[in-house]
């Protein structure tokens, strides 16, 4: 099984040709070569992979939270999936 990272890499790669090690040093999805339309793409993804549901932009912010980059999806996506295995 696979670890929330290597999902997460591995969903990501789906949309990018950059190699995973560059994931974690860009600081936007578009230093990825990721657009707006593919980060939609790529929560859905996420909230099937997981089971999740991905709060509004500004929800995440307001909980300094953000979704701009891999390391940012990343720690969102790693709290979420621990909150919903400790309500099972």
């Amino acid at each position: 099984m696979l670890t929330i990272k290597e999902k997460l890499e591995e969903i990501t790669s789906e949309y990018t040709d950059m190699p995973t090690q560059e994931f974690y040093q860009a600081s936007s999805f578009a230093d990825l070569n990721i657009d707006s339309l593919a980060i939609v793409e790529i929560i859905f993804d996420i909230e099937e992979a997981f089971d999740i549901k991905i709060p509004a932009e500004s929800e995440l912010e307001s909980e300094g939270y953000t979704f701009d980059s891999f390391v940012g999806v990343l720690n969102i996506v790693t709290e979420l999936v621990e909150k919903e295995s400790s309500h099972d």
